[in-house]
């Protein structure tokens, strides 16, 4: 049996897509099953909170390998790390761990890159067999800008003029489909990218470029960028975590080059800026 937890997510949505009609037993754990995305006579749903013992328990319950993710917050450290020692008694043999690239608890500048470094350290502590997916950004992130795209063709963010590698979370999820299923990835890491580094400023020309109208980057400082994130109401922890995690960026210090870690486990070229932007069209115009 395979648990995917964070199964109405970004990935772990597409973790069960790709698990779909396989000939293995699957269950997804969510929080609320009308949000699930992806329906398969091989996938039993599992309806429950990480923040309940027994909930956990109970969809661990002969499970053999598990997909762990979960929402990016100030709680991911405690929740994630009570799913491991449960999982670990349990008996659950098998683990891939949804991480992030620059995950390491003892850097001092972003609070995120140290959340997944002590999530990373409790996974291999654990006795568990672990397989890391150190994911860069999601194109799905850009997604926050599609109100300021349509309202007035802007993208603005403090990001400078640094190249980020982004990634589409469908193909991060594809590549944890087939560590879950092949033993052979068993106590790797992982860095997914996509195919690409972009600036901002060359994301937002082929943003307008594909959509058929005029998109612009528009530099702002990380004060002006907190203000918009206070104001769409996100958590002051979250707010500050972001913004740090933004600036490891853009003054490079956790950028890195493309990786052919998606071609060489699923057998395709990871998805382009353009394929993404195809695909969501609708949440941009």
């Amino acid at each position: 049996m395979i648990l995917v937890t964070g199964a109405t997510g970004n990935v772990g949505s597409a973790v069960l897509a790709d698990l779909a009609n396989k000939p293995v037993a699957v269950r997804a754990f969510v929080r609320d099953p009308a949000r699930l995305k992806v329906r398969a006579d091989n996938i039993e749903v599992v309806q429950g909170d990480f923040a309940n013992e027994a909930d956990v328990r109970r969809a661990l319950d002969g499970v053999e390998v598990a997909f762990l993710a979960s929402n990016f917050s100030p709680a991911m450290v405690d929740l994630q790390s009570r799913f491991i020692a449960l999982a670990k008694i349990t008996h659950v043999r098998r683990l891939v761990h949804l991480s992030g690239v620059g995950a390491n608890m003892q850097i001092c500048c972003a609070r995120a890159l140290r959340w997944l470094g002590q999530l990373e350290a409790t996974a291999a502590d654990s006795g568990m067999t672990v397989t890391h997916l150190r994911s860069t950004f999601f194109m799905q992130n850009l997604l926050q800008f599609a109100p300021s795209i349509k309202q007035c063709g802007v993208i603005a963010g403090p990001f400078r003029s640094a190249r980020w590698t982004f990634v589409d979370a469908r193909d991060v999820g594809a590549v944890g489909a087939v560590a879950l299923l092949d033993e052979k990835h068993d106590g790797q890491t992982f860095v997914v990218t996509g195919n690409e580094s972009l600036s901002y400023q060359e994301v937002a020309e082929r943003l307008g470029a594909k959509l058929g109208i005029s998109v612009r980057y528009m530099d702002i400082t990380a004060n002006e960028a907190r203000g918009k994130l206070q104001a769409s109401g996100a958590n002051p922890v979250m707010i500050e975590a972001t913004l740090e995690l933004w600036d490891a960026c853009a003054s490079n210090l956790i950028n890195i080059a493309p990786t052919s870690v998606v071609q060489d486990l699923t057998g395709r070229p990871p998805r382009s800026l353009d394929d993404f932007v195809s695909d969501y069209r609708s949440r941009f115009s």
